[in-house]
């Protein structure tokens, strides 16, 4: 059997990777390790996400399933007035993600390994995320309904699909368990959806 990155212990032998990126005039450094989503390269999901995303001005944020931490890091790093957790059961990736966050010097950001939102403690006002749709629907459907239930009023999903390999399915379900959602924007065929808790 494959070893999935959505899984809590991995086994396949660790390489490790250094590359960089620049998000609003900042450059943030990244080591990632294999066995991890999108080690070689920041991936079109993550670029759309990064790119479509819209913040609350201050708050609680919480990056799901963050892997080597790019999205929650590049929140923290721009919005300092922003309290981020980034969370992965993939222990491999919570390693990474901490030494990440040390590399660029962010001071506003925490890490927690968790099981989707097992180790989750209180409630936030944007959650983020790139889901891992290869583990499967159910998982991605629990991250809408937990997403939902830590959500402040008025705080809003986020999540980055591509639209014609199970994107449109995970939209309406975020508008069932929402009862609404929207569009952010698109790229090569992924689109950011926003679903807003009443």
């Amino acid at each position: 059997m494959t070893e999935h990155y959505f899984s809590r212990h991995q086994t396949s032998e660790l390489v490790k990777r250094e590359w960089a990126i620049q998000h609003k005039g900042k450059i943030l450094r990244f080591e990632t390790a294999s066995g991890t989503f999108s080690p070689r390269k920041l991936d079109t999901g993550t670029t759309t996400l990064l790119d479509e995303m819209q913040l609350p001005a201050s708050g609680r944020v919480l990056d799901l399933g963050c892997g080597n931490g790019i999205i929650g890091i590049a929140v923290a790093a721009t919005n300092p007035a922003l309290d981020v957790v980034l969370a992965d059961i993939n222990g491999r990736a919570i390693v990474e993600t901490r030494s990440n966050i040390k590399r660029n010097h962010v001071k506003n950001a925490v890490v927690v390994q968790s099981d989707l939102f097992e180790k989750i403690e209180g409630e936030f006002d944007c959650v983020l995320t790139n889901p891992p749709i290869s583990a499967g629907r159910a998982v991605v459907f629990a991250m809408v309904a937990g997403a939902h239930a830590h959500l402040n009023p008025g705080g809003s999903l986020q999540l980055v699909a591509r639209g014609k390999k199970g994107g449109e399915t995970i939209r309406d379900e975020m508008e069932r368990v929402f009862g609404n959602a929207e569009t952010l924007g698109r790229k090569s065929g992924f689109h950011v959806y926003k679903s807003v808790r009443r």
